[in-house]
């Protein structure tokens, strides 16, 4: 079980915290039984004998499990019944490998994300009843739609974000500098995206006018890369797989947005969901920063 020695580990599938209130399989049970996930209910199960939380068939093709593990909690997805376990190791080899996931595998690790952030807090102390992704889920379903093709920051200054009937919703205009981008609806310009390299990471700044909003600046990892900052003085997370381009944008503890890639519509583009009307401006601008970056890791 050494793999699963991974402290603190979200974005990868898997995870592990300290097991500080020495929860046994069944407490553990009974805690994550009383808290709505966006994934499943849980049910006492076991792996290969081993007693386990589960969470059956939260996709096609993951189980998501949480057990104790001598002096952690560790979680993570796991092949679903009927799938072949031999099968599902081999597509997480080849996603490691290729450095993807598929949509299968990255629904998976956004929802051991959401677990992790449900036992963390249990593990402080805290009472949790509901996920901010679960009360999204049930609140407003799948958002209001919104389309952008791939790498369209990298390829030129110019290009537009449409709803499902293509019409213009967005209008993206940057300098020669590629470095400041003007975001306009309607013909007004709405928000301002200003980039800035710093030493080996760049950050980002978005402005309202002349009122700063929000600030993300890249994180320096060895595996995938990560965003953090802050929006309208709230933290900002990016839960998910950037370079997979699927993943929530979390405001506050709360989901305003989902980005994913829907390959049905127009060929290859992102699908911008949006959760929050009043933040559908701040989610576009984060998507079009997400696709920056992503771009920069694969071309090198």
């Amino acid at each position: 079980m050494g793999f699963f020695g991974l402290s603190d580990a979200g974005n990868m599938g898997f995870a592990s915290v300290k097991n500080t209130q020495n929860f046994t399989d069944a407490q553990l049970f009974e805690k994550l039984s009383a808290v709505k996930v966006s994934f499943g209910t849980a049910q006492m199960g076991d792996i290969k004998g081993t007693p386990a939380v589960m969470y059956k068939n939260a996709t096609p093709e993951f189980d998501i499990f949480a057990r104790v593990h001598k002096g952690n909690v560790i979680m993570g997805k796991i092949g679903a019944d009927g799938v072949s376990s031999a099968a599902t190791a081999l597509n997480m080899g080849l996603n490691m490998f290729l450095e993807r996931s598929d949509d299968n595998s990255s629904a998976a690790d956004r929802y051991v994300d959401e677990l992790l952030s449900v036992i963390k807090k249990l593990e402080a102390g805290e009472e949790v009843t509901e996920t901010s992704a679960a009360k999204t889920k049930e609140t407003v379903g799948d958002g209001i739609a919104l389309y952008m093709k791939q790498k369209m920051l990298s390829i030129k200054p110019k290009f537009d974000i449409f709803d499902k009937d293509e019409k213009t919703v967005y209008h993206v205009e940057g300098d020669i500098t590629r470095l400041n981008f003007s975001i306009q609806r309607e013909g007004t310009e709405v928000l301002k995206l200003k980039k800035k390299l710093v030493a080996i990471m760049p950050e980002y700044t978005i402005f309202q006018g002349n009122t700063e909003i929000a600030k993300i600046k890249k994180k320096l990892k060895l595996t995938k890369p990560e965003l953090n900052g802050t929006v309208n003085g709230k933290e900002l997370k990016i839960a998910g797989n950037i370079m997979g381009f699927d993943f929530d944008i979390q405001v506050g503890g709360d989901t305003i947005g989902h980005v994913d890639t829907d390959r049905s519509f127009w060929g290859d583009c992102y699908r911008i969901r949006v959760f929050d009307e009043s933040q559908q401006d701040i989610v576009a601008a984060l998507a079009i920063i997400c696709d920056n970056v992503s771009d920069q890791e694969t071309s090198g």
